[in-house]
């Protein structure tokens, strides 16, 4: 049996360069406080030790920590100095994730550090300090929590991990009926489905992979116990260290009602202008049509004669207009009534028509005891004679 090897216990150098490689920013100090290594990521900790990094000659990091820096807790409770966290890592405390708000004098705003301590034993047991600048993850945390307090559409948030609800605002109460603490004990799936969506479980895996959840349709059951029409929209944030979704709940019932009000009053809208419409087309044809025979009147009978005069002149041809008079048209109606004289004018009117060609146009002048001039587009055409409007 070979002999075991010996023991061999790190240089200094070999341990400093160890440390060099930790990614937190690191500070190794003896029982008095003085700064006995500090390694890249430490020196360069904005708010916190790059100021003391700088100076020259023996770093008392206890006497800065008391004088330089406002510690608070995450509520803004400030901390006293001896629950400071570079008081306790020096008092020999070993402890875990300790975040706190760190303000040095002079700076507008509070950073977010993440504290841990451990001793090293020895004749002089050295203490080391990391911290972790958790600054950026805080605020966007923040961010999303005054919205997801202030916004009324029914949310949650939920842990990715396990889908367990651990807020809900009260929109969320509102729509579901079910109180904060009763919601906070729900899974996300089972939130009162009115049936088991998959697409739900599809979407929440790729919010676990950094997609959105945008526009999911869902069917549950509102706090009345009816169907509720919802759209789910979601995005992945962090919470306390663990990764979650805010998940925003808009609720379509009502929105889908008066979508529906909406169309049937469009419908409504909709036939009374087309009546309006066959209306002003009736109202039209009787302001150009003779009531009596049919036949257009002297309105339609102008716009016609001034348009073909117009043609005529443009192109240079003919145009015919024929004027016919029934004679002694007066003595049946005295003699006879106005029934049969009206019924020889629709005679007339029918056989004109009749006896047309297709682009023709018969029509009646005058009316019942009427008598009108022909047209001033006529006058100038030649010698006319006053006729009795039939």
């Amino acid at each position: 049996m070979s002999p075991s090897a010996p023991e061999r216990t790190l240089t200094t150098e070999e341990f400093y360069a160890l440390l060099g490689d930790v990614q937190d920013a690191l500070v190794v100090t003896d029982p008095a406080g003085v700064v006995v290594y500090m390694n890249a990521a430490a020196a360069q900790l904005p708010g916190l030790l790059d100021s003391v990094a700088s100076e020259r000659g023996t770093l008392r990091l206890l006497d800065d920590a008391r004088e330089t820096f406002d510690v608070r807790t995450l509520d803004g409770r400030a901390v006293g100095d001896a629950d400071r966290p570079l008081v306790r890592a020096l008092r020999g405390e070993s402890y875990r994730d300790a975040e706190l708000l760190v303000k040095r004098a002079g700076d507008d705003d509070f950073r977010v550090y993440v504290f841990s301590s451990n001793q090293i034993a020895g004749d002089a047991p050295l203490g080391v300090l990391t911290v972790r600048d958790e600054t950026d993850r805080w605020r966007s945390e923040r961010r999303h929590r005054v919205a997801f307090e202030a916004d009324r559409a029914p949310s949650v948030i939920a842990r990715l991990s396990d889908l367990r609800i651990v807020e809900a605002n009260e929109g969320m109460t509102a729509l579901t009926g079910l109180a904060m603490n009763v919601l906070q004990e729900q899974i996300l799936t089972e939130l009162k489905p009115l049936h088991q969506s998959k697409d739900l479980n599809v979407a929440i895996e790729g919010l676990r992979g950094g997609a959105r959840i945008h526009r999911l349709e869902r069917r549950m059951l509102g706090a009345d116990g009816s169907e509720v029409h919802v759209l789910i929209s979601a995005q992945a944030i962090e919470v306390d260290g663990q990764a979650c979704g805010i998940f925003t709940y808009i609720d379509l019932t009502d929105l889908e009602a008066a979508q529906l009000e909406q169309t049937e009053t469009l419908k409504r809208l909709n036939a009374i202008l087309l009546a309006h419409a066959a209306e002003l087309g009736i109202l039209d044809s009787l302001a150009r049509t003779d009531s009596l025979t049919r036949l257009p009147n002297r309105r339609s009978l102008d716009d016609r004669l001034t348009g073909e005069i117009r043609r005529a002149a443009r192109y240079g041809s003919m145009l015919a207009v024929l004027m016919l008079d029934l004679d002694h048209f007066k003595v049946v109606n005295d003699e006879h009534g106005h029934e049969v004289g009206d019924a020889a004018l629709l005679a007339v009117a029918r056989i004109l028509t009749e006896a047309g060609r297709a682009p023709d146009m018969a029509g009646r002048w005058g009316g019942r005891g009427v008598h009108d001039d022909p047209p001033p587009q006529l006058r100038a055409g030649g010698p006319h004679r006053r006729l009795a409007g039939a």
